[in-house]
């Protein structure tokens, strides 16, 4: 009882204040941004609890035989437990985000009371609340699928904390050592941001006691032995595929470009862009990507990144050999983290992300810090001009989460907010077209005539065609532009060139079946049943082409055609829903009423309630 009532102390009461004033608006936001990745009603997660079995056996990512990557478990279990007790609802997904915030700052405060034992517990304090009200946190709290960045966290402050306690115990506390390999395992399983913590823990530890050498090796291995686990965890539980993350130009030029000058560039420009963010975020965007970020030149980001780089070397040795750990602690913590994505190693999707400043960002707030108590000698009470800048920059923060949080409400409200911030994102003016036509298809967006209803899917098929020109290599777009010309504007004269482009990238059958349709519709129908055979062989279960090719078949009275595709398609194993219905209307049109009741009984046989076959089967019956 007496440790319930020390747990919520003063501190942990303004933390909680802290938090529900800056993040309690997300309790009313849907979802947003690739949350579906994660959750929704279509999602495995929906199914409660009994999915947590294929939800260790399945990729973080999954998305048909397209994309198949990442193994975090944890977050999906957490989202499937979640659904389990309360439903698939939005708010209840929030409000456990912001729970998990919480508590990752609770033992955060723990941890750096340990770490800063040799400093007033009010520093530790202090460095949490900062680090509790930074802007640049908005993507992680705010967005459902960043959950992973929040129990990673969680999970690597409880290892952090058991190794300190194993560290100062004299190799006594086993069971803390215990605790620590299994919190990072934990970790690993949620994201892999926990690698930046094998430098941070062992080199800040044997900094504070300069001493102990062989806890620091301890630890390392430790530390790898967690990632070993993980490495098996995965290895046994996911089945192999030779399906790989496909990659445009747009999302990082050095996935293709591997020129060391523009690593370089890349690496000015990234920590400028960290630094800047995390000390206040002028303007803050979903994704970023070439041209938001440039990777060719360097930019007002890279010149302060130029600036800094220096200086955090020259604060590292000097704070080091000055026995300044807590200015020491903060400038690592930061190097270490940030290194992670400063594109060097390996480039970063989307080159910089907000996100990805989570852990960095508490380098800083611990140097700002630092940097106060050397000067102003920061203690239980503050300097009463430091207490109006303390509200002033509470104010300038808080304002601007909330506002940001309120981007975030859904996908169309953050896409239209951010697309208008960087004139040259591919991706966004590819997502802010896409919900101008996902409006009008889903009525959500009221409109009295026809000619509004086609300005609209104009204005969209500007903000696509302006996708393609700044990433033409970006297939996802330049398909949807397809889309866009062929069943919404009927321009398939259009559409060609950039089907052709397409195809020269990527051969779909999604891409195929647009190039029949054009083909088609240009009254060149042999070239037309050529490509639709095209799209069958990549994808057999395509079968809006079946449907295609049996109709020209079926009006030509070519029946034998359209039977010999269908029975391929049996022989092959599809003994589908789709295939019976269509042997059955086939057999119909053919007059053939004993093998069209077959077929559609078949029919039947998958789907009992299905609907046409239902029909059929009465009225052919009947009929006979």
């Amino acid at each position: 009882m007496i440790k319930i009532k020390n747990y919520f102390n003063r501190q942990h009461l303004l933390l909680l204040i802290v938090v529900g004033l800056l993040y309690g608006n997300t309790l009313k936001n849907g979802y947003s941004l690739d949350d579906s990745i994660v959750t929704e009603k279509t999602n495995l997660t929906a199914k409660g609890i009994k999915a947590i079995p294929k939800i260790i056996h399945s990729y973080y990512i999954e998305r048909a035989h397209e994309m198949k990557f990442e193994y975090r478990p944890l977050v999906k279990i957490s989202f499937a437990i979640e659904h389990e007790l309360f439903g698939v609802n939005a708010g209840v997904s929030h409000f456990v985000n912001l729970f998990l915030y919480l508590i990752g700052l609770f033992l955060l405060f723990g941890v750096l009371k340990l770490l800063f034992s040799d400093y007033p517990e009010s520093i530790a304090f202090y460095c949490v609340l900062l680090f509790a009200i930074l802007p640049i946190h908005t993507e992680v709290v705010a967005s459902l699928k960043n959950r992973d960045i929040l129990l990673c966290f969680i999970f690597c402050m409880l290892a952090f904390k058991q190794f300190i306690l194993f560290f100062e115990s004299d190799f006594k506390k086993w069971g803390s050592l215990f605790f620590s390999l299994l919190y990072f395992y934990l970790a690993f399983l949620s994201k892999m941001d926990a690698l930046p913590y094998l430098a941070i823990v062992p080199v800040l530890l044997f900094v504070k006691s300069r001493q102990h050498f062989k806890k620091v090796l301890l630890f390392t291995a430790i530390f790898l032995f967690s990632y070993f686990l993980y490495v098996l965890t995965k290895k046994g539980a996911l089945e192999k595929t030779s399906v790989k993350r496909a990659y445009s130009t747009f999302e990082n030029p050095l996935f293709f470009n591997h020129s060391f000058k523009l690593k370089i560039i890349a690496v000015f420009n990234s920590l400028g862009f960290y630094i800047n963010q995390e000390i206040y975020p002028f303007k803050q965007c979903c994704y970023y990507g070439v041209d938001t970020i440039p990777v060719y030149k360097l930019s007002l980001h890279g010149y302060l990144g130029i600036l800094a780089s220096p200086l955090l070397v020259y604060g590292l040795i000097k704070s080091y050999l000055k026995k300044d750990f807590l200015l020491f602690a903060g400038l690592f913590i930061f190097c270490a983290a940030v290194s992670m994505y400063l594109n060097l190693l390996k480039p970063a999707v989307g080159i910089v992300a907000d996100r990805f400043a989570f852990l960095s960002s508490l380098g800083l707030v611990i140097v700002t810090i630092a940097l106060l108590h050397r000067y102003l000698k920061l203690g239980p009470t503050v300097p009463g001009n430091l207490k109006v800048a303390a509200v002033f920059i509470f104010i300038l923060f808080g304002a601007t989460t909330i506002l940001r949080n309120k981007d975030w409400n859904t996908l169309d409200t953050l896409v239209h907010t951010d697309y208008t911030k960087f004139e040259k994102n591919a991706f966004l003016n590819y997502k802010e077209g896409l919900n101008i036509i996902n409006a009008i298809q889903q009525n959500r967006t009221k409109l009295e005539a026809a000619v509004q209803q086609k300005e609209l899917f104009i204005k969209a098929r500007k903000l696509v065609e302006k996708s393609v020109q700044i990433a033409p290599d970006y297939v996802v777009s330049r398909s949807y532009l397809c889309y866009i010309d062929i069943y919404l504007l009927n321009d398939f004269k259009a559409a060609l060139p950039h089907l052709d482009t397409a195809l020269s990238q990527e051969k779909n059958a999604e891409l195929l079946f647009y190039k029949a349709i054009c083909m088609r519709e240009t009254g060149q129908k042999d070239s037309a049943e050529i490509y639709l055979k095209k799209c069958l062989i990549l994808d057999e279960r395509y079968y809006n082409a079946y449907n295609l090719l049996v109709f020209d078949y079926n009006a030509a009275k070519q029946y034998q055609r359209s039977i010999g595709l269908y029975l391929r398609a049996l022989n092959n194993g599809l003994n589908t829903l789709e295939i019976n219905n269509g042997l059955g209307k086939t057999y119909w049109q053919m007059g053939d009423t004993v093998h069209a009741i077959n077929y559609y009984q078949g029919a039947l046989n998958i789907d009992p309630l299905n609907e046409e076959a239902n029909a059929m089967v009465k009225r052919l019956t009947r009929k006979s």
